[in-house]
């Protein structure tokens, strides 16, 4: 009997009044093995497609791909685009859905002809990420905004990089200078649940991996439509964040990380269209290659030190663990793009 059935058969009997510890324990002892095998050979797999990101022509100039609302596919990690703003960002193209991000708010914008000089952008929850300077070198007037710190104090952000404290953690020398960045760039403490009265004059807004981690559902999904209240009418508001893509009704629904459904997505479209405004899509796809199947579990990355993943496998470690979908609390999760325009009147 292999481990996992053994593993079920001790519930199933613990469920019906008869466990036997002993024989639960030796088969419970053999998850960890299971668990790093998982990881392994995802990981491997994904290597081992790296040279195919290589290979994509990437263009000189971007070209137009009329994104929509969609999730991460594996498709699109190795489409032209994605390789085209990867090279944009002077980061190696891998298969990791953090990149698939960045590069889908550059092609949504390019798609909306927002990429320019002139256009007023302002990104909610920013971080370290590298889009203000990528912005700035593009003539853009950028507001970075971030939680205030007080605020941020125990939730584990600023030790991972998801907080901007000062607007020095928006800055990339290898994506503009120094002068046009301080010329371009400002910064703002803002509450994505309280956002103060701006005046409605930014062409575009943006988050990055955010708006999951507002306290609910609903926050989340308010908060969407409360960011088109900066934009001017007809702009472009583009949010990424988690997309449970297995389960049609069961969720975190609340708490440090929260976990959207499609529901909740269609449910949006309604409530923004009910307001004269629209969601671009939405495509639930989430792909048919090969890593739209591997589901990552935790620890992510083989960064972790201790029992399952220690120093002697120094070969096995990643920054960037390669992965599209992954587990979170035992759901399957994705990163899903949503793409608003504000109504024009």
């Amino acid at each position: 009997m292999t481990t996992l059935k053994r593993i079920l058969k001790e519930i199933s009997l613990a469920l019906r009044g008869k466990p036997d510890p002993r024989d639960l324990y030796v088969a419970a002892r053999d998850l960890g093995v299971m668990h790093l095998n998982i990881k392994h050979f995802g990981y491997h797999l994904a290597r081992q497609l790296e040279g195919k990101l290589q290979g994509v022509d990437c263009a000189s100039e971007p070209q137009q791909h009329n994104l929509v609302s969609k999730a991460t596919t594996q498709d699109d990690m190795e489409s032209a685009w994605f390789a085209y703003w990867c090279k944009q960002l002077k980061i190696a193209p891998i298969y990791h859905r953090k990149l698939w991000e960045y590069a889908f708010l550059l092609q949504c914008l390019h798609d909306q002809g927002l990429l320019r000089e002139g256009v007023k952008a302002m990104g909610f929850g920013c971080g370290e990420e590298p889009m203000a300077s990528y912005f700035a070198s593009h003539g853009m007037d950028v507001l970075v905004t971030d939680l205030d710190p007080v605020q941020v104090a125990g939730k584990g952000w600023a030790e991972t990089q998801q907080h901007a404290k000062s607007i020095e953690m928006a800055f990339r020398a290898d994506l503009v200078s120094r002068e046009v960045f301080d010329a371009k760039v400002k910064h703002q403490f803002v509450d994505m649940n309280a956002i103060p009265n701006q005046p409605s004059n930014f062409d575009m807004c943006w988050s990055i991996c955010a708006m999951e981690h507002l306290g609910n559902i609903e926050l989340g999904l308010s908060f969407v439509e409360n960011s088109l209240k900066v934009l001017k009418p007809g702009g472009i508001a583009i949010h990424t964040t988690e997309f449970n893509y297995l389960s049609d009704n069961d969720t975190r629904e609340s708490g440090e990380t929260v976990l959207f459904l499609r529901k909740h997505f269609e449910a949006l479209a309604q409530r923004l269209a009910a307001s004269g405004h629209e969601l671009l899509g939405p495509d639930f796809s989430t792909g048919t290659g090969v890593l739209d199947d591997f589901i990552d579990v935790p620890p992510y990355g083989y960064e972790t030190k201790g029992w399952l993943i220690n120093d002697q496998t120094p070969h096995m470690r990643s920054k960037f663990p390669a992965h599209l979908k992954l587990s979170v609390a035992g759901y399957a999760s994705t990163c899903f793009g949503l793409i608003v325009r504000k109504r024009k009147t």
